[in-house]
């Protein structure tokens, strides 16, 4: 039978709304949130779900303490997943369509969890890790309701020892390794608001671990080093991963215990997307980036002592879409679909509380990776444009139904590309950086958010693949060439512009242009800077350095005039001395 697809289903975050006592208990003494959301962390990463080999006791006590979803689905990488929980709804409605280069943007109208929390309810609202829905205001977490962030907003970090994050816009130089230093600034945030003024307090975590690069504190690789069952470093290292944040996870717990909190606090921890690399995933097919089930179906444990029963197996299909909803619910936040976009998610709070009268509606779920990339997952099956397979007798997904069961075959299909038209933008654009806010004068536009023209390697090229997070433009020869951002500028006027860059002695004098609309700022690269570029430190690298770090050298280039609208900023070649450009880090305007 085909399952009957979920399109508005704000409707039923009132329609089923929590127990009698929940609303009463939230309206006494709202329950503090601890969400906890790790990065490329598979399903089959921890101990309780079959692994043999990684150690997780704090991860494994937290689900046998509250519930486990044994069908939780997320996207296939980490960007819009983190929209999706955020706002309630798919992340092609929300502008993420990607990870790099403006598509991990999130428009600046959706209305987030955090921004409910704490405007109907008084929360206290942090997030310490990996933003990765924008770096610039109004995509950065202070203006989609965060009142303190520690991390950093791109999607990826390099260093993981002694990084150099964000504190609410400023940079400051952290000590330690990255993991331990957001859960330090977790801890001190939740500690503060229970010693200060009180309140509930909504702690965001989102780690960026097991991420690449692949760099294990010597402690935590030393019974991975030589492992005579798990033989490649790579996955040893992200088997090392996974027990420190386990350990960090614990750290956060025991804080709970420490404050005296952890009875009235709600723990999530869950994961962005299937594990980034081919092992252990419970016999599921596809890891990250997959548009099956080994790609999307991702842990969630949620514990709230006194209200979800320890050890609740929670068997419908739930999804990240049903954690803003839910979470408001057990706020005590009443209809929060009347305060935001038209919302996707499903209030599943009757579920994890054990209502013996709550019915779960019938309902597909859709993954839309790329135009050719999909799938939708009914309760039992999962359809491709051209394979079906069951879930439940088939969890391999070894068997393609799509010749047996035509009927169901097409209903799904026709039931996604129904949900495609309304859902995802014909042709999805990345959103704009802004310019001129009062609230962040000085915007930094970063050359991983730069198209590069004609292609890369065509006279153009970024330092590595796709131009993601934190990589630079180089190896540009060609005069023809270019590079090209989206941006908005909100407020008309005067901006200085700071230009981020390396350049070896015998290019110095090479010239550049920044075109936006009718205004242009012509510039010469006058003082040579060169860095060496390194790799991190890794146990057990995907690609040999792979993700490389430098210094770099900012000079203020002049002033240019910009007026209100939406327009492509360009970075021309004028002139070319040596054999290359000068390398392009970012670019800095500050309204005047």
């Amino acid at each position: 039978m085909l399952l009957r697809p979920l399109l508005f289903t704000v409707l039923f975050g009132f329609v089923f709304s929590p127990l009698e006592s929940l609303v009463s208990a939230a309206e006494e003494s709202p329950p503090n949130i601890l969400l906890i959301l790790t990065d490329d962390q598979g399903f089959g990463d921890v101990t309780s779900h079959g692994n043999e080999w990684v150690r997780t006791p704090h991860l494994d006590q937290l689900a046998a303490e509250g519930a486990r979803c044994d069908r939780f689905f997320v996207e296939p990488v980490c960007a819009p997943t983190r929209a999706a929980l955020l706002s309630g709804r798919y992340p092609t409605r929300v502008g993420v369509h990607g990870v790099t280069r403006g598509r991990e943007n999130m428009r600046s109208e959706e209305v987030t969890i955090a921004e409910l929390l704490r405007d109907q309810a008084g929360y206290a609202t942090g997030c310490f890790g990996k933003w990765h829905n924008g770096a610039q205001w109004p995509y950065h977490p202070n203006a989609q309701g965060f009142d303190t962030f520690v991390g950093f907003c791109g999607g990826h970090w390099n260093d993981y020892y002694d990084p150099t994050l964000e504190r609410n816009g400023e940079p400051f130089q952290a000590r330690g390794f990255i993991a331990d230093v957001l859960t330090e600034e977790a801890m001190a945030f939740m500690e503060t608001r229970i010693s200060g003024k009180g309140g509930p307090f909504f702690c965001y975590v989102p780690f960026n671990t097991p991420h690449t690069p692949s760099s294990v504190m010597p402690e935590d690789w030393e019974r991975w080093a030589e492992h005579p069952e798990v033989t490649d470093n790579f996955t040893r290292a992200m088997y090392a991963l996974c027990e420190n944040l386990d350990r960090n996870i614990g750290r956060l717990l025991a804080k709970l215990d420490e404050l005296g909190v952890a009875e009235n606090t709600i723990v999530l921890y869950l994961t962005d997307n299937g594990a980034n690399g081919e092992r252990f995933n419970a016999g599921m097919r596809g890891f990250k980036g997959s548009e099956h089930e080994g790609g999307v179906r991702v842990p969630l444990f949620v514990r709230w002592p006194g209200h979800i029963a320890p050890g609740m197996v929670v068997r419908p299909n739930v999804a990240h879409i049903d954690l803003l909803p839910t979470l408001c619910a057990m706020a005590g936040i009443e209809n929060p679909g009347a305060r935001t976009q038209p919302l996707d998610g499903l209030n599943i709070s009757p579920l994890l509380l054990g209502s013996s009268d709550f019915q779960m509606p019938e309902r597909n779920h859709y993954t839309w990776r790329n135009p050719k990339r999909w799938s939708v997952r009914s309760d039992r099956y999962r359809a491709t444009a051209k394979t079906l397979h069951d879930l439940i007798d088939d969890p391999g997904q070894e068997h393609d139904l799509a010749a047996e069961k035509p009927e169901i075959h097409r209903a799904l299909v026709n039931d996604y590309l129904a949900w495609e038209a309304n859902a995802v933008p014909f042709s999805p654009s990345p959103l704009p950086a802004h310019l001129g806010h009062a609230e962040w004068p000085k915007t930094t536009i970063k050359a991983h958010e730069f198209e590069i023209y004609p292609n890369a390697a065509k006279g153009i090229n970024y330092c590595g693949p796709q131009g993601y997070a934190n990589q630079w433009i180089e190896h540009w020869t060609d005069l023809g060439a270019s590079a090209e951002c989206p941006v908005k500028i909100v407020a008309e006027g005067r901006y200085r512009v700071t230009f981020r860059y390396a350049c070896p002695p015998e290019s110095i004098g090479s010239r550049f242009a920044f075109v936006a609309g009718d205004s242009r700022l012509e510039f010469e690269i006058t003082d040579p800077w060169v860095s060496a570029a390194y790799p991190a430190s890794e146990q057990g690298p995907k690609q040999p350095n792979g993700y490389l770090s430098r210094d770099w050298k900012d000079v203020v280039v002049g002033e240019i005039d910009l007026k209100t609208g939406e327009m492509p900023l360009q970075l021309k070649a004028l002139k070319l001395v040596g054999k290359s450009m000068p390398d392009f880090k970012a670019v800095v305007f500050e309204k005047l």
